[in-house]
């Protein structure tokens, strides 16, 4: 990997550091998928938001302007962080800097692109996923990462306000 490449790799490993909740809930859940919604829409994009905790799919909404594809690649992305406990830029990122180890990832199922974002509670790991799909990917986790700032009261990455 290219210093470049390793520190990109280094902020997204930071950021799953800096966005760990406490506990998480389906009114956290709500809380949070609105305000992605709002943010969304005060930008002006169309966008499919899907929050999961364990399997359980606790918050669900696709905007006007989104379509069935935003919606499976949405499901795709948010398989990628339940199989790899990682943002699924992040995957995407590893895994394009593996060049020549082979890596199987089935397309039906994963899509190692940015938009899906690692749930993670404080002492207990990653229980689920925060999925964003409708822009360019690295867009999509864009958005997941502002929102987290915002919602974790944070004005930069590095300081988690929620411990």
């Amino acid at each position: 990997m290219a210093a470049s490449d390793l520190q990109t790799a280094a902020q997204l490993l930071q950021q799953e550091q800096d966005f760990q909740f406490l506990a998480f809930d389906s009114t956290i859940a709500l809380e949070l998928g609105l305000l992605i919604i709002k943010t969304a829409q005060q930008k002006g994009i169309p966008v499919v938001t899907s929050i999961k905790l364990n399997g359980h799919l606790l918050f669900h909404y696709s905007m006007p302007g989104t379509s069935p594809a935003d919606v499976e690649l949405a499901r795709k992305k948010s398989n990628v962080v339940n199989e790899f406990r990682h943002s699924s830029l992040y995957v995407g990122e590893y895994l394009s800097q593996q060049k020549g180890k082979i890596y199987f990832v089935d397309e039906k199922e994963y899509v190692a692109q940015g938009g899906a974002f690692p749930l993670i509670v404080k002492g207990v790991g990653t229980v689920g996923s925060i999925t964003v799909s409708g822009l360019i990917h690295t867009e999509d986790h864009d958005l997941v990462i502002g929102c987290l700032k915002e919602f974790f009261g944070l004005e930069k990455e590095g300081k988690n306000k929620v411990e």
